[in-house]
């Protein structure tokens, strides 16, 4: 019965052993690394597009936009210029102030909550602002209230893509920056479609003495695009305002549903924002 009894206790420890090995191993192995985290998270990504007077707004590369606490942080110096506002720099408080027309808000600081609206009132803006790569971002809601000329949504398409859909409140004066002027509406004889490819990437890389725009789209337009029927549009502003617009042609193959497609560019300078929109052309 000793020996019975000793063989039982020495068993117990070998399957306790073994069971502990397992456990170690398993969570070795199911562990999550770092790398497989950032991989999840692709440079140039846009999370929710501009949307305004029928076009895509999109900030390249490390200025794209991102979530934090459920607010989208934008990077305030090409989004300023994207809707058209004014950015002053203050050196001696390290912050700046955006304005529109007679409303600004300003003293908006790296790490700082509070700003101040219309040279008068202190309030929140819900999340602070931060620097990342060298460039401040802050979230887009309190800076678009702030100004008072905007009114803008949360928009899904038909396959829940978000965009923050952007407009003149009632009543109010908003003047489109320059770049965005020149674009004219599609003609509707010549359309069949408008906005069938939903921007979901877009970076930026040094070329030479030239910049390379690598623009992902997605057909949300719930139907194949015939081979040769899209047709794209880019706006690319930099950040002294000048303006390059070009033209591209869509695959010459058939654009299945939901079907991902990448177009590359050229541009003379490096872009703060990039106007985007397409179509698909009537038969002739």
């Amino acid at each position: 019965m000793k020996h019975i009894k000793e063989s039982l206790q020495r068993l117990g420890r070998i399957r306790a052993y073994v069971i502990g090995l397992l456990v170690i191993m398993f969570a070795a192995g199911s562990a999550v690394t770092p790398t497989s985290v950032s991989a999840a998270v692709q440079l140039g990504t846009q999370v929710m597009p501009l949307s305004y007077g029928g076009y895509y707004v999109l900030f390249p590369g490390k200025l794209a936009p991102y979530f934090k606490s459920g607010k989208l942080m934008v990077p305030i110096r090409a989004f300023s210029s994207a809707i058209g506002a004014d950015l002053l720099y203050d050196a001696l408080t390290n912050s700046v102030t955006v304005s529109l027309l007679d409303r600004s808000v300003g003293k908006i600081k790296a790490g700082q909550l509070e700003a101040e609206f219309n040279g008068e009132t202190q309030d929140s803006l819900g999340i602070a602002p931060e620097v990342k790569d060298g460039i401040l971002f802050v979230p887009a809601s309190p800076i678009l209230e702030g100004l008072k000329s905007f009114r803008w949504e949360t928009q899904f398409n038909n396959v829940n893509k978000l965009t923050l859909g952007i407009g003149a409140r009632k009543g109010e004066e908003w003047a489109k920056p320059e770049a965005d002027r020149a674009l004219a509406p599609y003609p509707v004889e010549t359309t069949a479609h408008p906005y069938p490819l939903y921007p979901y990437n877009l970076t930026q890389t040094p070329s030479g003495k030239e910049y390379r725009l690598t623009l992902g789209v997605q057909n949300t337009s719930g139907f194949v695009i015939p081979k040769g029927n899209a047709e794209l549009e880019l706006v690319s502003v930099d950040s002294k305002g000048n303006s390059y617009y070009q033209t591209l042609k869509g695959p010459d193959s058939l654009t299945s549903k939901a079907a991902l497609l990448s177009f590359s560019v050229s541009i003379p300078a490096e872009a703060e924002y990039v106007i985007f929109r397409s179509r698909t052309l009537r038969a002739e």
